[in-house]
């Protein structure tokens, strides 16, 4: 919001002086027609070449009068035109300034981004993943083609970069070596296809998740390497029939998403080696009682998802326990060595 008055402020003080100077010409033209009597277009000519000081001689004998008048032209339109040019070099050296001034910013952020999320894509798809990810405090870097959409991201305070994303070299700039993610929702599947090729070769063990349009796009992601592939048309298919058939379940769903209205949110801990869930029963692991009261809903094991686990379940490191619990719950277990 700030760039954008500093901008409209520059533009507003370019279009009074303008009107400045264009004042100065209807008054010089209107000046001479009216005291020498002379043709719109000789009084306009003659006020142009006064107000500009370009040196050509007058067009008629001037008379007493009219050379007051011209003196004073003279100095009103010396003092108009240095105000035009000032506010015009004034607001392409403060917009050149400015850009040279976050670029450098943009590239020490960019420097310093560890553990972050590279968002190719700022469509309508990827606002809406930009803005949950800001809401789970995980740190972002839009890349896309479109120097628009780039100012969009960076006026929302998000790191951005103009280039294409199926680039290396513009994924290198992202910072992908040191990133925990990429998540591709560009418009088109065959480009997604190469952001998951190239951000794979530059980072094999990095988490891939892709937007896929077409049906057969599924299978061509994986392939390449992504982890996970999303398709819009058909989540939001069954999530339409789902809000229809079990209206209930979807709303209640929707309190995960809307953790910081109701206080619950879902989370993940995964059982490290040597943690006090390591080989452990899960009904004498003091995980509901060192997390605060958390709900274990689902065990994940070998990339297999076990919905309510018993408490007989003996955990191994690898496994991720999938809990239901306040936004506060993994603080606590991380201070508790889980």
């Amino acid at each position: 919001m700030r760039l954008s008055f500093s901008l409209l402020s520059g533009m507003g003080r370019l279009r009074l002086a303008l009107a400045v100077l264009a004042s100065t010409l209807v008054a010089g033209t209107a000046g001479y027609h009216l005291l020498e009597g002379w043709p719109l277009l000789e009084s306009l000519y003659m006020t142009a070449i006064t107000v500009t000081t370009v040196g050509f001689g007058e067009v008629h004998p001037l008379s007493p009068t009219g050379r007051a008048f011209t003196l004073g032209l003279i100095l009103v339109g010396t003092v108009s035109i240095g105000y035009v040019v000032s506010i015009v070099t004034a607001t392409l050296i403060s917009g050149e300034v400015r850009r040279m001034m976050r670029g450098q910013r943009m590239e020490r952020r960019l420097g310093r981004m560890k553990d972050h999320v590279v968002l190719c894509g700022y469509g309508k798809i990827g606002r809406e993943i930009a803005r949950e990810l800001h809401r789970a405090q995980v740190a972002v870097c839009v890349v896309d083609q479109d120097e628009r959409l780039v100012e969009e991201a960076l006026d929302e305070g998000l790191v951005a970069l103009a280039g294409d994303a199926t680039d290396g070299q513009v994924l290198e700039r992202a910072g992908i070596r040191h990133a925990r993610g990429v998540l591709t929702a560009l418009p088109k599947d065959s480009d997604n296809l190469f952001v998951t090729l190239t951000a794979k070769e530059l980072n094999p063990r990095i988490q891939v998740v892709a937007r896929g349009l077409e049906p057969v796009s599924e299978a061509r992601l994986k392939r390449a390497g992504a982890d996970h592939v999303v398709s819009p048309y058909i989540i939001g298919g069954r999530r339409m029939a789902a809000a229809l058939l079990h209206p209930e379940i979807v709303d209640f769903l929707d309190i995960f998403m809307k953790q910081e209205e109701v206080g619950y949110s879902l989370s993940r801990l995964p059982v490290k080696a040597g943690s006090p869930l390591d080989g452990r029963r899960l009904a004498e692991s003091g995980l509901r009682e060192a997390s605060g009261g958390a709900l274990v809903l689902g065990l994940v094991r070998g990339g297999l998802v076990m919905p309510t686990p018993t408490g007989e379940d003996i955990l191994q490191p690898e496994d991720v326990l999938i809990l239901l619990g306040t936004p506060e719950l993994q603080e606590r277990l991380h201070r508790q060595g889980y």
